[in-house]
């Protein structure tokens, strides 16, 4: 693998340097692209990182929204299923003491 990895190498530096013949747009090419420094105060980062602090609060309100929503289903559930066994425990009940005045 170390032999591939010595002839990628050797390939992308030709391009690089094809790179800079074809389109010599950078006054100072003694550094690569990739060593550029750039300005950290820019103004699209603090945009973009806004941009993703209010895509996440989104995100995080429709989710809470749903959570209420399922949480509100699951009660319903919960209350129809205390409803049913109110009504069995009512019915089994009924039946003791029906069974109760046929023996007596």
């Amino acid at each position: 693998m170390k032999p591939l990895f010595k002839i990628r190498e050797i390939a992308w530096e030709i391009v690089s340097e094809v790179e800079d013949w074809l389109y010599p747009y950078r006054t100072d090419a003694t550094e690569p692209l990739w060593a550029e420094k750039t300005d950290s105060t820019d103004d699209s980062v603090v945009t973009y990182m806004k941009a993703q602090m209010d895509a996440n609060n989104d995100r995080i309100d429709r989710l809470q929204s749903e959570m209420l929503y399922v949480t509100s289903q699951i009660n319903e559930i919960n209350s129809m299923l205390k409803n049913l066994n109110i009504d069995e425990g009512q019915e089994s009940s009924k039946t003791i003491v029906e069974e109760g005045k046929e023996t007596s």
